[in-house]
């Protein structure tokens, strides 16, 4: 829990400053969701009724029939705003410089890495929402009423652990890549080397966000869902997705340099 905790002290601290990067793409992914899919989706739910597949994989998937455009900007403005992110959080880190002088020429350096890393992992979601769309879907079918809402659910819960530990296992290679200068595979190498002694509690960094906004969209969409109402439920999906967002931006070098043992000059005191 050292690292949930290291990575939430970082964001209310420096919430002000980083918070621009993801307002803009978290408004777009908002912008993006099927909300009428979700509230008939929570709907069957609720009613104990059987969704249909299509139904649950465009709620998991980043990109929906209905919102596509609005996802397909988000997706642009995420390749532009991470590595401008990522610039600002690993130089604050580094040498505690907490401006945003120099940022544009960080984007430059961090343009690539994030792009391909980002690509590989965008892929490897959309596959997993496609497995647990289908396994979702089948749960409700072996499942009649209650039951099969139930274990819809927990179904859910227990494929976001699963991605959750195949991101975890990622989650240090893009620092590695972008602090070290190496190449993708001597990058993914030396991650695989911080990561083989903290998997346990790198795990639990990535799942229990994830878990916790699972669950908050659950109650948003299940009271305001028979209510037909949609404003509350797009401003708390912005607001999970900014705050999710900066959380696993910072996480990552929160846990690279805990694991390095490398100082943060972001947390010397200053007389």
């Amino acid at each position: 829990m050292r690292s949930i905790a290291a990575t939430l002290q970082y964001i209310f601290k420096n919430f002000l400053f980083i918070f621009v990067f993801a307002l803009i793409p978290s408004y777009f992914f908002a912008a993006s969701l099927d909300l009428e899919n979700i509230r008939a989706l929570a709907q069957a739910l609720l009613s104990a009724e059987n969704p249909e597949f299509l139904q649950v994989f465009s709620f998991l998937s980043f990109v929906n029939a209905r919102g596509w455009v609005f996802s397909v900007i988000c997706l642009i403005l995420l390749v532009i705003c991470l590595p401008l992110l990522f610039g600002f959080i690993e130089k604050h880190m580094r040498i505690g410089s907490r401006s945003f002088k120099g940022i544009w020429g960080r984007f430059n350096t961090n343009f690539l890495s994030t792009l391909v890393v980002g690509v590989l992992f965008l892929a490897m979601y959309e596959l997993w929402a496609l497995i647990a769309s289908g396994l979702i879907y089948g749960s409700t079918l072996m499942f009649s009423g209650a039951a099969g809402s139930v274990a819809a659910v927990l179904v859910y819960f227990v494929m976001l652990a699963l991605i959750s530990y195949l991101a975890s296992i990622f989650l240090l290679w893009l620092p590695c890549l972008l602090i070290t200068g190496y190449n993708f595979m001597d990058a993914l190498s030396y991650s695989n080397q911080l990561y083989a002694g903290k998997k346990g509690g790198l795990f639990l960094a990535v799942f229990v966000p994830g878990a916790v906004s699972g669950v908050v969209t659950l109650l948003v969409v299940g009271v305001f869902a028979p209510m037909h109402v949609q404003v509350p439920v797009f401003l708390i999906e912005e607001i999970l997705f900014l705050l999710l967002m900066l959380y696993y931006s910072a996480l990552m070098f929160v846990a690279y340099f805990r694991l390095t043992g490398e100082e943060r000059a972001d947390l010397q005191k200053k007389f």
